[in-house]
C-alpha cells in the first residue's frame, strides 16, 4: 500500500539526494554513528528504547480514512532506519480505500495484515488476489514492479519495507508471494506461543539476509524472560494489551527497539510482535 510507504520507491542515486540522511554505517538502532559499529563485550548494558505510539512518525491521508503510526521511519531521528529495516507503518482504516497503481524497486517490502481484507495487483501476477486477517504478502520488488490495493474499512496492517541489499537486488526478477494464516501454527519456545512468519521452521522465504519475524501471544498476564541473539538488533511492537518490558511499561501501539543483550524480561498479556535483524550489515543500506 503507498500509503504506509513514505515516497514511490525510486533508483538509489534519487533515494540518497531526496532522503538526505547522514550515514549510519551499519546501523545501531540507538546510537548515531558515522563510523563502523565496533564489536561489543556480551557483558555491556543492554540498550532498550521505548518509543510511544505519540512519538512515532504519524500521518493520515485519504482525507481521514486513513490513519497509520510508524515506528521506523526515515526523517524522524528517534524512528529513524537502522540494520536492513527501512520502514515500519502500522495502518488503521476507517473507510474503504484504494491505492492506485505505482512503482517499487530494489526493496522487499511484507505486508501483515491482522484485521480486515486486502485485495492485491500486481504487473508480475496479473491478478487480484485477495488476503484476510492473518495472512501476510512478500514483495521482492527487485528490478521493479508495479502494484495496487484494495483495503476494506476497518481493516488494520503492517507494511514493513527491508533493504535486502539494494544493488544486489536491482539484478533480480520481481515477485510476489502470499501466505495464509491456515499454513502457521504457533508453538511454544520460552514457554511464550510463537508464531513464526520469517525464520527457521517457516515455509516463507525472504532475500534479506538474517531476518526474524515473530508474534508472541500472552493469553494471560505472565512473567517470563526471551532469550535473544547478542549480535542482533529487535523491534518490538505492542499489537494488543499492555504489560512490562524490563522496568517500561507498554500498552497497544507502543515499540520497543532492543539491542546488545542475551535475554529481555516480560510481564505481558496480549500480542507483541517483533522483528530481528543483524547489528552488522556486510554492505551498506540503500538510504546511506
Amino acid at each position: 500500500m503507498s500509503g504506509f510507504a513514505p515516497f514511490f520507491n525510486k533508483r538509489r542515486k534519487f533515494i540518497k539526494q531526496s532522503l538526505g540522511v547522514s550515514a549510519l554505517y551499519f546501523l545501531n538502532p540507538f546510537k548515531s554513528l558515522g563510523k563502523l559499529i565496533e564489536e561489543k563485550p556480551l557483558t555491556q548494558e543492554k540498550m532498550i528504547q521505548l518509543i510511544k505510539k505519540s512519538d512515532q512518525y504519524n500521518d493520515v491521508i485519504f482525507g481521514g480514512r486513513f490513519h497509520a503510526n510508524k515506528p521506523v521511519y526515515n526523517g524522524k531521528t528517534n524512528v529513524k532506519p537502522y540494520s536492513n529495516l527501512f520502514y515500519w507503518s502500522n495502518g488503521y482504516v476507517n473507510d474503504a480505500c484504494e491505492f492506485g497503481l505505482h512503482p517499487h524497486e530494489g526493496f522487499e517490502i511484507m505486508t501483515f495484515l491482522f484485521e480486515g481484507t486486502i485485495e492485491h495487483y500486481d504487473t508480475e501476477t496479473q491478478i487480484w488476489t485477495p488476503l484476510n486477517a492473518g495472512d501476510f504478502q512478500i514483495i521482492q520488488s527487485n528490478s521493479g514492479i508495479q502494484h495496487q490495493e484494495k483495503v476494506t474499512k476497518g481493516s488494520r496492517a503492517f507494511q514493513i519495507w527491508f533493504d535486502p541489499n539494494y544493488k544486489k537486488a536491482m539484478q533480480l526478477k520481481p515477485s510476489y508471494i502470499d501466505y495464509h494464516a491456515k499454513n502457521f501454527s504457533s508453538v511454544l519456545e520460552n514457554n511464550i506461543l510463537t508464531t513464526t512468519y520469517i525464520g527457521e521452521g517457516s515455509d516463507a522465504k525472504a532475500l534479506t539476509p538474517g531476518l526474524v519475524v515473530k508474534k508472541l501471544t500472552f493469553s494471560e498476564e505472565i512473567k517470563v524472560k526471551l532469550s535473544l541473539n547478542a549480535n542482533s538488533c529487535y523491534t518490538f511492537y505492542v499489537l494488543n494489551g499492555s504489560g512490562m518490558v524490563e522496568n517500561h511499561e507498554v500498552e497497544q501501539d507502543d515499540a520497543i527497539r532492543v539491542s546488545d543483550t542475551t535475554e529481555l524480561e516480560f510481564a505481558m498479556k496480549g500480542e507483541l510482535f517483533y522483528i530481528e535483524t543483524p547489528a552488522q550489515l556486510d554492505y551498506n543500506p540503500v538510504w546511506l
